[in-house]
């Protein structure tokens, strides 16, 4: 007899993170559940992890299936694993993240009892060592927030339906360093879909240790966030006047949001992300 469809699909984008995206397997193959599958996409590494998979995909066959694609993204690569995808709920999840054995329970659970249309999770710090993996935690904090809500609009790690996942357009097709999560979410919420956080349910996340890297990952908010708010209909002025606050009110707001020691170092960020923001405003819109 065949074997019955999994109910729920999950979607891995990997690039370059071998021994990363391994223990992110091995903890969704330790699930208290069995009705689910993992499909990992890897998104043009030039590491070992086409052997990674490999290896995890014969090992695990019928649970793991893998494909590779030209390097374009995680948004677009999730994209395609979904069109492959056999569940009716997918999960997106990263390949730095490691899942603790209820993690799909929780999810389904969450959804009914929020009544969710999509149930986003949190990210819990495998470790809060290094100055930049902390500054990212925090920062991450400024998103999400530490409690329930239900009108979640931030980083695309949730459950949803594939039916919704599809009548949303997924991830945007085009190549975006940042904000294409937040476009996501912002489409969903305008489908009048239900976009729930539940803090309580959480994944150990490795954030960066490279400070180089975190001012990559600022510029490219500053940039697609522009790009993004713009493409809703939201005029140049406001963005930038609204970035220029946002800036202007940093060093009090950043006493709040970030320890001592960071104090300094997020007012110089929030600096880079106001000026690259307005040259993208300036320059290109």
């Amino acid at each position: 007899m065949d074997k019955p469809a999994p109910m729920i699909s999950v979607v891995v984008a990997t690039h370059n993170r071998a021994g990363r995206v391994a223990e992110c397997l091995n903890s969704l193959l330790a699930q208290d559940r069995d009705d689910f599958e993992v499909i990992v996409v890897d998104d043009g590494s030039t590491d070992e992890t086409p052997e990674v998979l490999l290896s995890h995909a014969l090992r695990h066959p019928g649970k793991i299936r893998h494909f590779s694609s030209p390097n374009r993204g995680p948004g677009p690569a999730r994209n395609a694993a979904v069109l492959e995808a056999a569940g009716e709920w997918i999960v997106i999840a990263d390949d730095d993240t490691v899942m603790p054995p209820d993690w799909l329970s929780r999810l389904l659970a969450a959804k009914d009892e929020l009544r969710a249309d999509v149930v986003a999770y949190a990210l819990e710090p495998a470790r809060l060592q290094h100055p930049a993996e902390r500054y990212l935690h925090y920062r991450n904090l400024l998103v999400t927030g530490t409690r329930p809500r239900g009108d979640y609009i931030g980083p695309a790690f949730f459950l949803i339906s594939r039916q919704h996942y599809q009548e949303a357009g997924g991830f945007p097709s085009e190549r975006m360093a940042a904000a294409e999560d937040y476009s996501f979410c912002q489409r969903l919420r305008a489908m009048g879909l239900s976009v729930a956080f539940d803090p309580a349910i959480t994944v150990t996340h490795h954030f960066s240790t490279d400070w180089e890297g975190v001012r990559r990952r600022v510029t490219a908010a500053a940039v697609d966030g522009a790009v993004f708010y713009h493409s809703i209909g939201r005029s140049k002025t406001r963005i930038a006047v609204w970035a220029l606050l946002k800036w202007a009110a940093s060093p009090l707001w950043a006493l709040w949001a970030f320890p001592p020691d960071l104090y300094f170092k997020a007012i110089a960020l929030e600096w880079l992300f106001f000026r690259e923001r307005f040259s993208r405003l300036m320059r290109e819109m």
